[in-house]
C-alpha cells in the first residue's frame, strides 16, 4: 500500500474517499422538481419546451430538442438526415460506444480514423484518406456523415472538419457530450456555422456526471428542418406529442407518420435542467481553475503529460486526462490508479477504444495497431477528480497524491518533457534523457563540420549536374524543403533534392514501390541516396549531423515523444543504424494504408534500433556507419 513506509510521513491520509464526480443539483433544482410534481406535468410538457428554448439560446442553436439521453439524439440526427443501411459515417475509435451503436442501429456502418496525438480527436488528415480510400473502392458515394466527438471538452478542428464535409457533400454530427460551454474559434459548440456550409446537428449529454445534468437526458440542436424531423421521430412517430393533446389548446386526434421512438425527455428532469443551465458560466470557471492548478502541478513532473488545450479553443473541462510516461516510471497504469485508491482518491480510463471491444473487434476484424495513436495514447491515459463541487482542500489532495505517486515511482531522472500543443512543440529544449547519454562532443562537431564543408566543394559539380538534370526533365523547384523536427524538439528546414512531381508530396509523406508521383529521375536519386545530399548543407549550418537519427515530421515525434526527447538530445543526423537497416523502406510496405503501417511497425523498430546504437555511439562506430553507409553496405541489424 502507497501508505506505508516512508510514503507515509509526507502523505496525509483523507479521511473520506473523493468521488471520481458529483452532481452540482442545488436546492433550486430542488425546489423546481418539487414544483413540477404539485403540477398537473411530469412527463414531456411546459418545462420541456422552456427547457428547450433557454437551451438553443444559451448555444446559439436555432432550435433544440430535448430527448431522453445523448444517445437518443445521436441516433435522431444520423435518421433526420436519411442514414441508414449501405451508408457509412466516419468517426473516431477514442470514444464511449453510445456514437458507433447509433451508427449501428441506424442500418449504416461505422468508418473509424485514428486520432490527432495531443488532442486525442479525430485526425481530419485521417478523414481525408479514408474517403480516399473509400474513393479508390468505388464507395466514396456511401459515405454520408462525419461524426466527431469533442474528447473531454476540447473542440475539434471544425474549420477543417467543415471544408472536408462541404466538398464531399457530407453532414457533420457532432458528440458534444462532453462539450456543453465549449467553443471554437468564438463560436459556441452547438451553434450553426455561416449560411451555405454543410448541414451541422450537435448532440449534448446530461447524464449524472456531465457539466450539466438532468440524472438521465440529452439534447439535439439543429437547423429548424432537421430537428422537426427529428421530432417527429423522438416519440412513437406521431405527429402531436402529449402537450399538443392534452393541453387545453390541444385535440386528441393525432397520427403516426414515422416508425418512432420513445426518446422523449420529461418535465422532472427538464426542471433540474433549466437551473443547471444558468450555473454553467460558474460551473466551467470552477472546472477551468482546477484545471489550471492540476496544470501547473504536473507541468514539471517527468513522469506525466498534462492535457493538451489549443489556443483557439474554449475547453469545457467536462474531464481531467493525465498520461503517464510509463517508460518513466515503475509501475504500471493499473498499479498507479490503485495506489490512487488506497489514497482515498476515485480515478478511471475514458476511454477504452471502440476497436479493442470484442463486438467491433470481431464484427469488423479491428486489430489493436490498426488505429496507433489511439491505441498508444489508451494504454497510458488516467482521468482524475474534476467537478465545480471539489474543494480546495480536495485539489491539493489529488495534487499532493499524483505527485507522490510519480515521484516515488519515477525510474529514473529525465529532463522536462516538452508540452505538445496544437500544431507546435513548446517547452524547455530537453538534454540527455538517460544520465549515461552524452550530447555531441566538440570533436564530433568539429569532424562533421569538416567533412560537410570537403563533401559540398567536392561534390559541387554532382549537384550541379543533378540541378541541371532535375530542370530538364520537369522544371523547378529543384530542392524540395520540408519542416522537419530537430535537437531540443526545435524545427528547421531540411533540404533534399526533388524526386517527386511538383507539388504531389502534399498528398503524403510516404511512398511505396512504384509511387507515379516520383518522377524516372527521382526513383534513380532514390536508388542510390543522392537526394540526401542536400543535407550536407544543414549539417554545415548545425542544424543535423552525419551520424545521428533520421529527423522526422512533428506529427510522428508527437505519437513517441519519450523517444525522441532522448534522440533529439542531438542534432538527428543524415544516416545511423536504423537507416542502414531500413535503407529500402518503402519495399516494406503491404497493401493498406501507408501511414498505420509506418506508425505501427516500422517506426516503433527504427526508434528503438536508434536509441541503442544511441546509447552506446562512439566517434569509432560513427565512422563505421559512414564507411557503410557511403558503400551501400547492409547493416547486420537488417538480418
Amino acid at each position: 500500500m502507497i501508505v506505508q513506509g516512508p510514503f507515509r510521513k509526507f502523505f496525509k491520509m483523507r479521511s473520506q474517499f473523493l468521488p471520481f464526480s458529483h452532481h452540482g443539483i442545488g436546492e433550486e433544482e430542488i425546489a423546481e422538481v418539487i414544483d413540477t410534481l404539485r403540477s398537473d406535468w411530469i412527463t414531456t410538457g411546459p418545462k420541456v419546451m422552456r427547457f428547450e428554448r433557454e437551451f438553443a439560446s444559451a448555444v446559439e442553436a436555432p432550435e433544440a430538442l430535448a430527448l431522453s439521453s445523448c444517445t437518443a439524439a445521436l441516433h435522431l440526427a444520423l435518421i433526420s438526415q436519411g442514414i441508414g443501411p449501405g451508408d457509412s459515417v466516419i468517426t473516431t475509435p477514442m470514444t464511449f460506444c453510445s456514437g458507433v451503436h447509433a451508427i449501428e442501429q441506424s442500418g449504416a456502418r461505422p468508418i473509424l480514423v485514428d486520432v490527432e496525438p495531443d488532442t486525442l480527436n479525430i485526425d481530419p488528415a485521417n478523414i481525408i484518406s479514408a474517403i480516399k480510400d473509400q474513393r479508390r473502392h468505388g464507395q466514396a458515394k456511401n459515405i454520408k456523415a462525419i461524426l466527431p466527438v469533442h474528447l473531454y471538452g476540447h473542440p475539434c478542428e471544425m474549420d477543417s472538419l467543415m471544408e472536408i464535409a462541404q466538398y464531399n457533400g457530407l453532414a457533420i454530427i457532432e458528440d458534444a457530450a462532453h462539450a456543453i460551454s465549449a467553443a471554437y474559434r468564438g463560436r459556441p459548440i452547438g451553434a450553426q456555422p455561416q449560411s451555405g456550409a454543410a448541414p451541422v446537428l450537435t448532440c449534448f449529454s446530461f447524464y449524472a456526471t456531465k457539466n450539466l445534468t438532468t440524472g438521465e437526458g440529452g439534447m439535439l440542436t439543429g437547423p429548424a428542418d432537421a430537428i422537426e424531423e427529428a421530432r417527429l421521430w423522438s416519440l412513437h412517430g406521431m405527429s402531436r406529442d402529449a402537450w399538443n393533446r392534452y393541453s387545453a389548446e390541444g385535440a386528441w386526434f393525432y397520427e403516426v407518420v414515422r416508425p418512432g421512438f420513445k426518446y422523449n425527455m420529461t418535465d422532472i428532469q427538464a426542471a433540474i435542467g433549466l437551473h443547471q443551465l444558468r450555473k454553467q458560466s460558474r460551473f466551467r470557471a470552477r472546472r477551468a481553475e482546477i484545471a489550471r492548478r492540476y496544470n501547473t502541478a504536473f507541468s514539471s513532473l517527468t513522469e506525466l503529460q498534462i492535457p493538451a488545450q489549443r489556443p483557439h479553443v474554449h475547453h469545457a473541462w467536462h474531464l481531467y486526462v493525465l498520461r503517464l510516461h510509463l517508460d518513466r516510471l515503475a509501475i504500471s497504469r493499473r498499479e498507479f490508479i490503485e495506489e490512487l485508491t488506497a489514497c482515498r482518491i476515485a480515478s478511471t480510463v475514458h476511454f477504452i477504444p471502440v476497436h479493442l471491444h470484442p463486438y467491433f473487434r470481431d464484427k469488423y476484424g479491428y486489430q489493436p495497431q490498426d488505429f496507433p495513436v489511439a491505441y498508444r495514447e489508451f494504454q497510458r491515459i488516467i482521468s482524475l477528480p474534476l467537478y465545480p463541487g471539489m474543494s480546495d482542500q480536495d485539489v491539493a489532495d489529488v495534487i499532493d497524491a499524483v505527485t507522490f505517486i510519480a515521484r516515488k515511482h519515477a525510474r529514473r531522472t529525465i529532463a522536462p518533457q516538452p508540452l505538445m500543443t496544437g500544431n507546435n512543440i513548446e517547452g524547455e529544449n530537453p538534454r540527455a534523457a538517460h544520465d549515461d547519454c552524452k550530447t555531441q562532443p566538440a570533436t564530433h562537431r568539429a569532424f562533421d563540420l569538416f567533412c560537410a564543408a570537403a563533401g559540398l566543394a567536392i561534390l559541387a559539380p554532382v549537384f550541379a549536374l543533378i540541378a541541371l538534370a532535375i530542370y530538364l526533365d520537369d522544371g523547378e523547384p529543384i530542392f524540395y524543403v520540408q519542416p522537419r523536427v530537430g535537437k531540443g524538439l526545435k524545427r528547421f528546414r531540411l533540404f533534399k533534392f526533388r524526386t517527386m512531381a511538383p507539388g504531389s508530396a502534399a498528398s503524403g509523406p510516404l511512398t511505396a514501390p512504384g509511387d507515379s508521383r516520383i518522377t524516372p529521375l527521382g526513383r534513380w536519386l532514390r536508388r542510390y541516396k543522392l537526394d540526401e545530399l542536400p543535407q550536407l548543407l544543414n549539417v554545415l549550418k548545425g542544424e543535423m549531423q552525419l551520424v545521428g537519427p533520421r529527423p522526422e515530421l512533428e506529427r510522428y515525434v508527437k505519437i513517441f515523444p519519450g523517444e525522441y526527447s532522448e534522440l533529439l538530445a542531438d542534432p538527428p543526423g543524415i544516416t545511423d543504424l536504423a537507416s542502414m537497416a531500413f535503407r529500402h523502406e518503402d519495399e516494406m510496405f503491404l497493401a493498406g494504408p501507408l501511414e498505420q503501417q509506418y506508425v505501427a511497425r516500422i517506426l516503433p523498430e527504427k526508434l528503438q534500433l536508434s536509441l541503442k546504437y544511441r546509447r552506446a555511439r562512439t566517434f569509432i562506430s560513427d565512422l563505421g556507419i559512414l564507411f557503410r553507409t557511403v558503400l551501400g553496405f547492409k547493416s547486420p541489424a537488417a538480418d
